[in-house]
């Protein structure tokens, strides 16, 4: 896959949004980085398209930026050569997918029917976008994309929101979401950037599912962690089971027999998707122990955060 691509796709989501003036180009991409976001499609404008993109780009070189609503191959020149990392049309024109193409620059089509999704196979793409009637209807008709295009990644777009993007992500064949309502336009246009900041930040955590699995308490042996468990059997009922490591009170407490990482324990947090709940946090700056990963068929289920909260080793463990 595309390296621009890959990056979106460990995002899971592309904030689509309306600039009217470039002066906002820059307080709209601090915002969104700000709450977690490293990525930006701006709808197609000759008047501020172009300016929006170079700014950004000198002043947020980590973002992703494309243009959006690209319909014609002039403004997909326009777009590339102002720096857009990738482009998005609302219809299917193979001469813009081609001139993309030969520069290099991913492009993402909307596609209705099969003869696009086909037409759009035959020009060498393999991730296309479509605006579902609804989650429900939207979900059903991904579903079966898979089975009919198990070659061919699926881009929801529109009003998504971040609980709904984080159903649609859950589903292999869907690439990442594309939502208006990160950055609405009277937001951007009101200079509400605090706003666009928290939304993203709520969006992510809708979407990422974040969750509490259990906590770990470090025992000193076998026979503490053992009595450890047994208290909260006897006042609270939780059942108490003993394995290899631990002693577990319920499903939520662990008593770990030799103490395991952390100074008091440790927290586990679950997420829908581990991977791009990593990226999430490294784009905030948080960093990790990779040593700490643990895998199953090829795929990361748990990791550990570098520094302890608290006095608590934390890590994501993949729902």
């Amino acid at each position: 896959m595309n390296t621009v691509l890959n990056k979106i796709q460990k995002m899971g989501i592309i904030p689509a949004v309306a600039l009217d003036d470039a002066q906002n180009a820059l307080p709209l991409a601090d915002a969104l980085c700000k709450g977690g976001i490293s990525c930006l499609e701006i709808n197609f404008c000759y008047e501020t398209t172009s300016e929006s993109i170079c700014e950004i780009r000198k002043k947020f070189p980590q973002m992703i930026i494309g243009s959006g609503a690209v319909s014609t191959v002039e403004q997909a020149r326009l777009a590339v050569n102002a720096g857009a990392h990738f482009i998005t049309s609302p219809i299917f024109d193979p001469a813009v997918i081609q001139y993309c193409t030969k520069q290099n620059i991913p492009v993402i089509p909307r596609v209705s029917g099969s003869a696009q999704i086909e037409a759009a196979f035959s020009l060498g793409l393999g991730t296309v976008r479509i605006l579902p009637d609804s989650l429900t209807d939207g979900i059903h008709t991904f579903q079966t994309m898979s089975q009919i295009y198990p070659h061919i990644n699926f881009m929801p777009e529109g009003s998504i929101c971040g609980k709904d993007s984080g159903f649609y992500l859950e589903l292999n064949n869907v690439f990442a979401c594309c939502s208006s309502q990160i950055a609405k336009r009277e937001w951007i246009q009101n200079a509400e950037f605090r706003r666009i900041e928290h939304m993203a930040k709520e969006f992510v955590h809708d979407m990422m599912g974040f969750d509490v699995s259990h906590i770990g308490i470090n025992c000193g042996s076998s026979e503490e962690a053992e009595k450890t468990a047994g208290v909260f059997e006897t006042m609270f009922g939780f059942p108490k089971e003993s394995g290899p490591s631990s002693v577990y009170a319920g499903t939520f407490l662990e008593c770990m027999k030799p103490p395991h990482l952390g100074t008091n324990g440790h927290i586990a947090i679950k997420a829908n998707s581990i991977t791009r709940a990593k990226n999430y946090f490294e784009v905030l700056g948080y960093e990790f122990n990779e040593s700490s990963a643990k895998f199953r068929d090829g795929k990361m289920i748990v990791i550990y955060f570098k520094e302890e909260i608290g006095g608590f080793a934390v890590h994501i463990v993949q729902k």
